[in-house]
């Protein structure tokens, strides 16, 4: 394939923030929900431009469930714009979903604005042509002056503007408030991988009569993401042609380990045979571990009592830093990106309808917004629900989800990118299974990732 110079500035590609993005819009506990409604909402391709009452009609494309926030805002839209009233048009955000978009663009079906969610098909689909450049509407200016991080933090490629994010998604950890308190234990500010081993440590053991664990360490198949948060979106990356796992930072990852083998945190088997490796809200919200990795979208689980009953606070904190030395901005990213169809007929309409939705989400959709004027205390009203309180610490949600401070991760290399990942999740597998050691861990990571990154070059 050669070696891919284009610059693709968004959220990580590949590992912990890409995935929980991904899937943030169809998770597999959903997956019959999502199947249905996605058949439900599909627009047929012989729909043509014109709504009900004869007026021109924008049809836009999204992964986000309807009862979620989009319908109100587009219902907002439609009140102001009844001479170009928006349709909105769920589709699953999976593999099926995404061919189904995809094959509509490419038909001429019309589908003037849509939603993409991972870094790789949007470079796709702007390369294949699908999408309309932005600048052709000044959507620099707009996206520098509305957008938090400006044209530096949204996806640019091959030097074009092809989307807006108009959602902030954040990772961190949740924690249970009621074993923190009964154990006496306060998270301190900016904690380390050695306070977390600790902590975890003592909130290990039995609690209201059932065996709890500290913690898990397994997140979307993967360690907790200690590395990317600390390094940013190239982290896997020391150059163009080299990978970077002789990085002191992946360190870590052994220190993960210890937790399982000491017991403070779930046990390999039980995280696979349970299928928590890339979710594991079910144990936390059962009271089977105190602290879990999470993704902003994942708090749509605390708020279901109907199917995960539990009557504790979840309070939140950021992911452990290596040491005290070492900063870990790079838990946030700017996703949920809107985009233009090239061949939409509707494209001044389809521009002003972007911009309505980037500065209106913070009040139906429950996302933290990318828009930068968007009201703080009606964002967390949104997002935590009514009667906040019972579920959750808002003042620790806005601290730690909402914090002004963090940047946002950026991909910028990604030649031999599957490949590297595969090998990152394989190797780390048998260390986990004591088939490999420590020093060969790191070492035929470094080897392995090397030789797969030379290849794609060559």
């Amino acid at each position: 394939m050669g070696k891919m110079l284009r610059k693709l500035t968004t959220g990580l590609l590949a590992g912990t923030l890409a995935v929980t993005t991904l899937v943030g819009c169809g998770s597999p506990n959903n997956a019959s929900k999502d199947k249905e409604a996605a058949s439900e909402t599909a627009a047929p391709a012989e729909k043509d431009a014109k709504s009900s009452n004869g007026a021109q009609k924008l049809v836009v494309w999204g992964g986000v469930p309807a009862e979620s926030g989009p319908q109100k805002l587009v219902d907002a839209w439609n009140s102001q714009n009844p001479d170009t009233p928006a349709e909105y048009v769920r589709y699953v955000n999976d593999e099926s979903g995404n061919t189904k978009l995809d094959t509509g663009l490419l038909s001429g079906e019309q589908i003037d604005v849509f939603f993409t969610y991972s870094a790789d098909l949007l470079q796709k689909r702007a390369e294949s042509g699908m999408l309309e450049d932005l600048r052709n509407f000044k959507g620099d200016e707009f996206v520098n002056s509305e957008i938090s991080g400006g044209m530096d933090a949204v996806p640019q490629i091959n030097g074009g503007l092809y989307s807006m994010p108009t959602a902030i998604e954040t990772i961190g950890i949740l924690l249970n408030q009621k074993m923190l308190d009964a154990k006496g234990i306060k998270i301190p500010e900016n904690w380390t991988m050695a306070q977390f081993m600790d902590i975890a440590k003592q909130l290990t053991g039995e609690f209201d009569g059932k065996k709890v664990y500290g913690t898990t360490v397994l997140y979307s198949e993967l360690p907790l993401p200690i590395a990317e948060t600390t390094l940013g979106g190239d982290w896997i990356y020391k150059s163009d042609t080299e990978s970077n796992f002789d990085h002191p930072v992946f360190k870590a990852n052994a220190m993960l380990k210890e937790m399982i083998t000491n017991g403070s945190a779930l046990p390999y088997e039980e995280v696979v045979s349970r299928k928590l490796a890339a979710y594991s809200h079910p144990a936390f919200l059962n009271g089977e571990i105190a602290m879990m990795p999470t993704a902003a979208w994942m708090l749509r689980y605390v708020k279901d009592l109907e199917n995960f009953p539990h009557d504790f606070v979840t309070t939140f904190a950021p992911f452990p830093r290596l040491d005290e030395n070492t900063p870990n901005p790079y838990a946030a990213v700017l996703n949920n990106h809107i985009s233009m169809n090239s061949k939409s007929q509707n494209k001044d309409k389809a521009w002003e309808f972007m911009q309505f939705w980037v500065k209106e989400a913070s009040k139906y959709v429950e996302k933290a917004p990318s828009w930068n004027k968007a009201n703080q205390e009606e964002v967390v009203k949104l997002i935590l629900g009514e009667n906040s309180e019972k579920l959750f610490d808002a003042e620790a949600y806005k601290k730690v989800m909402l914090n002004p401070e963090l940047k946002y991760s950026l991909v910028t290399k990604t030649t031999g990118l599957a490949q590297v990942m595969q090998i990152y999740k394989d190797e780390t597998t048998k260390f986990i299974l004591d088939a490999t050691s420590e020093e060969d861990y790191y070492k035929n990571l470094k080897t392995k990732a090397d030789a797969a990154i030379q290849k794609e070059v060559k």
